[in-house]
């Protein structure tokens, strides 16, 4: 069951999606939720406060790995799988939301939005640049275990250079992310057969 916290972050997080920090008012917010001001300050003080809240809940806690794909079964192969289904769980949930904001975004993809929003961690959460750079050095270090278990175990090359294939991977993942974003979003599809494609370049 939603409680007036959930509506509050998930309000804000549709606008904070849609439009700059700067332009979002906490007059909007209650328009939106049908709460008072004096009722959103109960939960949150200011909106710094609100906008590290729905930074927390829809960026960092949803883009973690552990909440994000499954264990895998130690195969890279099966790491790729769970990584790319991972990727595809999160989407529908941010998709979701910013298909509920159709009012506030029109013609803008929620996609483009979540991407907007890492914009705005990044110039207003404190240390948002240091914040958003330990989330992807934590993904990416996700990668190097699974990578480095493949050589171990005879399913990738010996002689590949790892630090550079987690590269590969992390780069093609943000490029169809943000060029896709500019349409309808990210195929996760052409995601996963773009990661085989590597796959079978690096196997024995």
């Amino acid at each position: 069951m939603k409680t007036n916290r959930d509506e509050i972050l998930e309000s804000a997080f549709q606008l904070f999606m849609a439009m700059n920090y700067e332009r979002v008012s906490l007059q909007m917010i209650t328009k939106k939720v049908g709460l008072t001001k004096t009722g959103i300050f109960n939960y949150y003080p200011t909106k710094l406060d609100l906008f590290i809240a729905v930074a927390d809940k829809f960026l960092f806690k949803v883009q973690d790995p552990k909440n994000k794909y499954e264990i895998h079964d130690g195969t890279f192969r099966d790491f790729i799988q769970k990584y790319v289904q991972g990727v595809k769980n999160a989407m529908a949930k941010i998709v979701n939301l910013g298909n509920l904001s159709k009012d506030i975004m029109p013609g803008k993809s929620p996609n483009a939005g979540y991407l907007h929003l890492l914009q705005q961690v990044r110039l207003y959460y404190p240390d948002g640049a240091g914040k958003l750079q330990e989330m992807i050095e934590n993904d990416k270090e996700h990668w190097r275990v699974a990578i480095h278990a493949a050589v171990k175990n005879g399913e990738l090359r010996k002689d590949i250079d790892v630090e550079n294939v987690i590269l590969l991977y992390h780069h093609v993942f943000m490029g169809m992310s943000y060029e896709m974003s500019l349409f309808n979003g990210l195929d996760t599809d052409l995601l996963y057969s773009s990661f085989m494609c590597l796959y079978d370049a690096l196997k024995q």
